[in-house]
């Protein structure tokens, strides 16, 4: 099963909206077929396995990280392959949770004379497909924090510099995480400071990029903006009742999806999220300023952390802090999160980071 994890990763930034998925098969105590899902609308993980074996796979075991899909998708299901592969025994990590498919795949397979085992790393199966999980359980996107600062928690120096707190191997973990998410989300602030274009360049092989989410109530972003000048069709920017009709306007002439809440002041971020689920968005990473941040986690909306720190201290009370807002009033208060890895990437080190609830 940990091979079978290690060969779904591969996967990685081409399966959306489907999951990252692996399979190997053994007979006698032989690995003798092993696979994986390489890209949507492609053959799922176990009929690639199946497909690969060197030898007959008839009373071999399937071990997947998956439970088996029984249900025709653009792809046939997975248990058809399994059962007239005559596959003995199937193990998977945890079951899809996926209305079409959750505990039928291992219904077909059991009434098809299979026997089946579930369990086998299923936290590690959960990880993988976090986004895939919590979307199915919530129809929201996991939400997801990424920020790089210095070791006393600054994301830009005096008078707003950034560029570069972290290193050239963390900007490229960062870019890895672009080709996985399903948007990328900033406040027009950000937009206007950094002028990024939230797009994958340096994670390969380049097959899908991330829908681009901006949050601008007023409609204030300058047109020429590397975020619209580059694939405008791949942005959304949320405003409200307040923003400017021309503007709007323009914006759409563009290219450019402008959805305007019917609300005035802030654009509510609950109601950004339910949006973005309803458009079919598992997972969106947040990689706006301090007040963006600061706003996300007062309303407890952070399902994930991956927070890089560079080996410098910039320090100065002028000087931008991961969060802003007015924060809290004693450490019992705090929002408290679940570390799942601390990892040292060129000279920075990262810490990725759950809810504390997450399951």
């Amino acid at each position: 099963m940990k091979l079978a994890l290690r060969l779904a990763r591969k996967g990685w930034g081409m399966t959306d909206p489907n999951p990252m998925v692996g399979a190997v098969i053994v007979k006698d105590g032989e690995i003798i077929g092993a696979g994986w899902h390489q890209g949507l609308g492609k053959p799922h993980a176990e009929v690639n396995a199946i497909q690969a074996c060197q030898v007959n796979p008839a009373g071999a075991e399937l071990f997947v990280t998956l439970e088996p899909c029984n249900h025709y998708g653009r792809t046939p299901p997975c248990t058809k392959a399994i059962i007239e592969a005559g596959i003995s025994k199937v193990y998977y990590a945890i079951a899809d949770p996926n209305p079409k498919v959750i505990g039928g795949g291992a219904v077909a397979l059991q009434q098809a004379g299979i026997k089946v085992e579930a369990g086998l790393e299923i936290e590690a199966a959960r990880s993988l497909n976090q986004g895939f999980f919590h979307f199915a359980k919530t129809g929201r996107p996991c939400v997801i924090l990424k920020a790089a600062m210095s070791l006393d928690g600054k994301i830009a120096c005096l008078g707003g510099v950034s560029k570069w707190i972290t290193g050239l191997p963390a900007r490229k973990y960062v870019h890895r995480l672009r080709a996985q998410v399903g948007a990328i989300l900033i406040g027009v602030g950000t937009a206007t400071a950094d002028d990024p274009e939230l797009t994958n360049r340096l994670f390969e092989p380049i097959v899908r990029q991330p829908l681009k989410v901006l949050l601008d109530s007023k409609l204030r972003i300058n047109i020429q903006s590397r975020i619209i000048q580059h694939t405008p069709e791949k942005l959304l920017v949320f405003c409200t009742k307040e923003a400017d009709l021309e503007a709007e306007k323009t914006l759409r002439a563009l290219g450019v999806q402008v959805i305007r809440q019917p609300a005035r002041g802030r654009v509510n971020l609950t109601w950004v999220l339910v949006t973005l689920g309803e458009l079919g968005v598992q997972s969106v990473m947040v990689e706006g300023g301090h007040e963006v941040n600061a706003a996300f986690l007062n309303e407890d909306l952070f399902d994930e952390y991956y927070l890089f720190y560079a080996p410098i201290l910039i320090g100065g009370d002028a000087a931008i802090g991961l969060l802003g807002a007015t924060g809290i009033n004693s450490p019992e208060a705090a929002l408290r999160v679940k570390i799942n890895q601390i990892k040292k990437i060129g000279n920075d080190l990262l810490i990725h980071s759950y809810r504390k609830d997450v399951t």
